[in-house]
């Protein structure tokens, strides 16, 4: 039986159009999957804004227990797995206008909160638990998985401004944000809604929930 194989001509037209095909469809992929991550993390925003929200409605309070003496005390809280290094990430000092050393102690993750009545300090569970009878009690959980975001960041709420009324906080949008594709948050917190129409900056993605 008289065996041929691929000319060198015919072995280089091949790898040609295989070259021209990658270039042409390469960017279109690229963008395809950078969409699903941004449709992704639109819809765990409204998810989480929809979490908050029914806790709210249950509790008659937002999330914002400092797990020891059960009063509001928190700066911002954090969605996903995280760790320590985790709560300065993202950009998220730089988002809120502050140091990591104002940080310290002003912050929790949302598990503590919407997964399991155990509101604490730094990701820490322990502390006052909502109260779990009566008209208005924790009812959770509020939701079943959290993750970080697509980029791998956590999502992050500005949750100060849902309890605090001094320097005009009380009037400061509220969002639930994930950084974005670059990873660091650019939206401020200070949008104050009677003068200005807030609205997320940059590549960041959000929803307003006050």
């Amino acid at each position: 039986m008289n065996k041929k194989g691929f000319t060198l001509i015919e072995m280089v037209v091949v790898l040609s159009v295989v070259a021209i095909l990658a270039a042409i469809l390469t960017p279109t992929i690229m963008k395809n999957i950078n969409d699903s991550k941004v449709a992704r993390a639109k819809n765990e925003v409204q998810v989480m804004g929809a979490a908050m929200a029914s806790f709210f409605k249950d509790t008659g309070r937002w999330p914002t227990s400092n797990g020891t003496s059960g009063n509001p005390d928190y700066l911002y809280i954090l969605y996903g797995p995280t760790t320590a290094n985790d709560m300065n990430s993202g950009g998220y000092s730089r988002f809120w206008g502050k140091s990591t050393a104002v940080w310290s102690g002003r912050k929790d993750i949302f598990e503590n909160h919407l997964m399991r009545n155990q509101p604490g300090t730094n990701g820490t569970p322990g502390g006052t638990a909502y109260q779990t009878t009566g008209e208005l009690k924790w009812n959770g959980p509020y939701l079943t998985d959290l993750k970080a975001d697509p980029w791998g960041v956590v999502y992050s709420s500005n949750v100060i401004s849902l309890w605090y009324t001094g320097g005009n906080y009380e009037y400061y949008a509220v969002f639930v944000l994930s950084a974005g594709p670059n990873k660091v948050a650019q939206t401020s917190f200070r949008q104050d809604y009677r003068t200005t129409t807030p609205a997320t900056a940059g590549d960041d993605i959000g929803v307003r929930i006050k």
